[in-house]
């Protein structure tokens, strides 16, 4: 028996299924995965297996693991008090670098996680509009809260004019907290204005994933988000860009300057700590004025904005604003994505690879490459199956995809800034290997 099956079986006694979070079970094998230690691009496990890092963190890994540069600036903050409960100058810097990576965000308000930034933005939306309902597209992500976590790893019944049943994610909600969500189908404006027209007055905002990386890789149509941008103006709707996954993955100004165009409020979290807990909401000031102590709506808490998280995310947000930062990851995107969909062609399997900046998926089973934008289309010609052998397979090459078996879509995959052009050359090695047994 492995130390890792060892400290599993262990570990069951104390915690459920022997994970501390349900994202930490990885189905295809069983039990979550234990490590010693993880460094740049590398995870080692309680047996000394080494893996190449495919995860990422779940997306907050971008400058890789033990990154020395935010490793220094935690260090730093320890020895100034690292919680301390206050503002400080590096909480000033934060706020104006960030105003420069996320265009939009001419104030922000700080938060410890992607669904608190969520759960924030939406509330502002209702206290400064006066409206209650929430309008959100089916299959995007946007926090484990009950204030929108719905329709996003199911297909549900929709309309003929592409309302879906709202159906939460979880058991546990009470029954009248779908009442003020509405979902509609991805990338169709038709959909979208019947529903804004069913409920004209009503919705305070939509919230959205300007790119739905919570469906492997599935991008807004450009033509689309303008008539979005366009239609909530018109009808005083507030304008949420999700960027919690967005945020950093591609040149600063992130999923908003990569389309040109900009919402009224920004969630963002993960990448912009480098893995430190730290998020936020930002946006324009005559909404963000709306927060407590200028206005009503009420955002804070214990650990808001501490010294060390502030401080690591100062050097994320710096070494992300580098020359060659994204040079280097848009060169090892454009190496892994085209390798692995040669690997498809030159065995004959159904599939492609999509990717954009730092994040990535691949598509088993589903065609059209470049013109599939579809939610609907992408679950239904998904390749469970397939999917699972190839994550199942990785291991023993040393290579790590995290799984959850429940995915109806793609999940997304990590490009870190500690990858080098030698980690993915071997990854195409080892994975032409696995596509042979598939």
């Amino acid at each position: 028996m492995t130390k890792v099956e060892e400290l599993y079986n262990e570990a069951k006694s104390y915690m459920v299924a022997g994970s501390s979070a349900g994202q930490r079970y990885n189905a295809v094998l069983g039990h979550p995965l234990y490590l010693d230690r993880a460094d740049g691009s590398k995870l080692y496990d309680l047996d000394g297996n080494e893996y190449i890092d495919y995860h990422g963190g779940s997306g907050a890994a971008l400058f890789g693991h033990n990154n020395p540069r935010i490793k220094a600036a935690i260090e730093k903050s320890i020895e100034r008090g690292f919680f301390m409960n206050y503002d400080t100058e590096d909480t000033v810097e934060l706020a104006k670098l960030i105003r420069w990576v996320f265009p939009s965000c001419e104030k922000i308000r700080l938060a410890n996680t992607g669904s608190e930034a969520t759960q924030g933005a939406i509330r502002l939306a209702r206290g400064y509009t006066g409206r209650q309902k929430v309008l959100k597209f089916e299959g995007h992500f946007h926090g484990m809260h009950e204030n929108i976590w719905f329709n996003h790893n199911a297909v549900r019944q929709a309309d003929s004019y592409g309302e879906v049943e709202t159906v939460p994610d979880s058991l546990g909600f009470p029954d009248d907290a779908k009442e003020n969500v509405i979902n509609v189908v991805f990338n169709d404006i038709d959909a979208l204005e019947h529903v804004v027209n069913k409920y004209k007055g009503q919705i305070a905002c939509l919230i959205m994933e300007p790119i739905s990386f919570n469906c492997g890789c599935l991008p807004s149509r450009k033509e689309f988000l303008e008539q979005v941008r366009e239609l909530c103006t018109r009808e005083g709707i507030v304008l949420i860009f999700d960027e919690v996954i967005c945020g950093l993955r591609m040149r600063p100004g992130s999923a908003q300057k990569y389309f040109g165009i900009y919402p009224d409020l920004t969630t963002a979290a993960k990448a912009i700590g480098g893995g430190m807990p730290i998020a936020l909401v930002g946006g324009k000031a005559e909404i963000m004025d709306h927060f407590s102590p200028l206005g009503k709506v009420v955002m804070s808490g214990t650990y808001t904005g501490s010294l060390m998280p502030v401080m690591a995310s100062v050097e994320c947000l710096k070494m992300a604003m580098e020359p060659g930062f994204y040079d280097h990851i848009e060169a090892l995107g454009d190496r892994l994505f085209n390798g692995v969909d040669e690997l498809f062609k030159r065995y004959g399997l159904k599939g492609h690879t999509r990717g954009i900046g730092a994040r990535w998926a691949i598509y088993f089973g589903v065609e059209n490459p470049e013109d599939d934008y579809s939610f609907r289309k992408i679950a239904s010609e998904f390749d469970r199956a397939m999917d699972k052998k190839f994550v199942t397979a990785a291991p023993a090459m040393g290579l790590w995809f995290h799984d959850t078996s429940t995915a109806i879509t793609p999940a997304h995959r990590a490009l870190m800034s500690a990858h080098s052009m030698e980690d993915i050359e071997v990854t195409l090695e080892k994975m032409d290997t696995i596509f042979k047994t598939l």
